[in-house]
């Protein structure tokens, strides 16, 4: 194996707490000011919508905008009517192929711009489910970049591409937790959950680590490739378990040797080596791989059927929601960060889950559907204890995409990338029922969260301080002068919290 693709996969992987490369990194304890430690979330689950949902018919509907009797021609049958107006009955059509008998809206909450907003059809499972529903808050986000490639590393990051601080979320919250782990902790602290089918140039920015360590690295797991993990998790080509032992030891004699040469004379630290703290750490991860073995039941692997509206497939998202609660969940090492990618039930035209650049009403309903009826089954409802499932006030839920779809329409069906006022959802966890932000009658968001601060206030959540050199800076909130008012900006704006 070559030695680069050592270094970026096993020891990436980030198994264990105790196998951390530890070093100061400027992070602190949140102050009790910024948000209470009462009302933070133990761990966070991530639900990335792959091709970026489409905004007016699901969390952000005004039914003001683009009617099809709009003075202005250019905003006639966009956004709300874009499917649903007097030359077409698509949206229609699309719902009540999923159950739904009309397209109706829900009144949830005032924008920035005093017009109520309204909840659309395509999230019907979640307006069944009002104890999810009086948790949940839906934050106006925008940046300006259009291309996929561009705009994944930049949601998930909250940085651009080829940024050197371009650091995952998973990979913030593995370093944090990593400082005060148990010696005893051999499994991750962070998860990425994808499938073969979406290209990994893209969700690759789940496990980015930028400055951080490289220790850092959130394990991304394909489920639909568990054969190859479970092949790299038997480390068959190391020999039997004494081999694989001496292979271990003449490693970290190697290590050890090279440690030495560091040193002057002989005598004192070794010079510092990034590079041969990396390959440490990769050796270390290797060792103790039996630690992702403890914590992953073969069982959950197993694929399974759903069916949404009118289609059945193999419920990858599903599977993938599975795995990561049982990881939360976990009763000995619970993970505290596990992002899975939503490629939907069946993928998009354009590629993933949301991509619709050629029908987008009914895929959307469909994806949306599964997505949010496999969510809704692994969280607790009202009484219910089950510690198998997610409890909102233990876990954030977040809902997050690159960006989301045109308010117009591209060709006969189709919507287009739109990244100038999508949505961030978050459900449970420190997060207040509510809305923040605008997006006008041309789509544009006028008052919004950047990527940046949607990521400051995950690890805000968690108790992370989000302002050292190799993660965010005060720059990266809007219209604060310090450190400790932007922490303050982004918990009031993002997660609702005022006091």
């Amino acid at each position: 194996m070559l030695r680069r693709s050592f270094l970026q996969g096993a020891t990436a992987a980030g198994l264990g707490g105790a196998l951390f490369a530890r070093r100061a990194l400027g992070s602190g304890d949140l102050p009790e000011q910024v948000l209470p430690s009462s009302k933070r979330a133990f761990n966070v689950l991530e639900c990335f919508l792959y091709g970026g949902l489409s905004t007016w018919e699901s969390f952000y509907g005004v039914p003001e905008y683009g009617r099809p009797d709009d003075p202005n021609p250019a905003l006639r049958n966009t956004q709300l009517y874009t499917f649903d107006n007097p030359a077409s009955s698509a949206l229609k059509n699309a719902v009540n192929a999923c159950g739904v008998p009309g397209v109706d809206l829900t009144p949830f909450g005032q924008d920035a711009l005093g017009k109520t907003v309204n909840l659309g059809p395509l999230v019907a499972p979640l307006l069944g489910r009002k104890d999810v529903l009086d948790r949940t808050r839906v934050v106006v986000t925008r940046h300006d970049l259009e291309p996929h490639e561009a705009a994944i590393p930049l949601a998930l990051c909250g940085r651009t591409l080829g940024a050197p601080s371009m650091a995952s979320l998973g990979a913030h919250v593995a370093r944090y937790f990593a400082e005060g782990a148990s010696v005893d902790r051999r499994s991750p602290f962070s998860y990425a959950f994808a499938t073969s089918f979406i290209p990994s140039d893209n969700v690759l920015a789940t496990v980015a680590t930028g400055t951080l360590p490289g220790s850092s690295r959130p394990l991304l797991i394909k489920v639909d490739g568990v054969a190859q993990l479970n092949a790299l998790l038997e480390r068959k080509g190391a020999g039997t378990i004494e081999e694989r032992a001496r292979h271990d030891a003449l490693l970290e004699l190697y290590v050890a040797q090279q440690r030495g040469r560091l040193r002057w004379r002989g005598q004192g630290d070794p010079l510092r080596s990034p590079k041969l703290g990396e390959l440490a750490q990769a050796m270390r991860s290797v060792k103790n791989v039996d630690g992702v073995q403890t914590v992953l039941d073969p069982s959950l692997f197993v694929p399974f059927d759903s069916q949404s509206c009118t289609d059945t497939a193999t419920n990858l998202p599903g599977m993938s929601l599975r795995l990561a609660t049982h990881l939360l969940t976990h009763p000995v090492e619970p993970a505290r960060y596990c992002c899975v990618v939503d490629g939907g039930l069946i993928a998009a035209d354009g590629g993933g889950g949301y991509d619709t650049h050629f029908e987008n009403p009914y895929t959307q309903a469909r994806n949306l559907k599964n997505l949010l009826t496999s969510l809704l089954s692994r969280i607790n409802e009202p009484g219910e204890k089950d510690p198998s499932k997610l409890d909102l006030d233990r876990t954030l839920v977040v809902l997050s995409m690159e960006f989301g779809r045109s308010p117009q329409s591209q060709g006969e069906l189709g919507r287009n990338h739109w990244p100038y006022g999508y949505v961030t959802v978050y459900l449970g966890g420190p997060a207040q029922r509510g809305l923040h932000g605008a997006i006008g009658p041309d789509g544009y968001a006028t008052t919004f969260a950047t990527p940046a601060e949607n990521r400051m206030a995950v690890m805000l959540a968690l108790g992370i301080w989000p302002f050292f050199a190799d993660s965010f800076g005060v720059s990266d909130v809007q219209g604060v002068v310090g450190e400790l008012e932007g922490a303050k900006s982004v918990v009031s704006r993002v997660l609702g919290v005022t006091s």
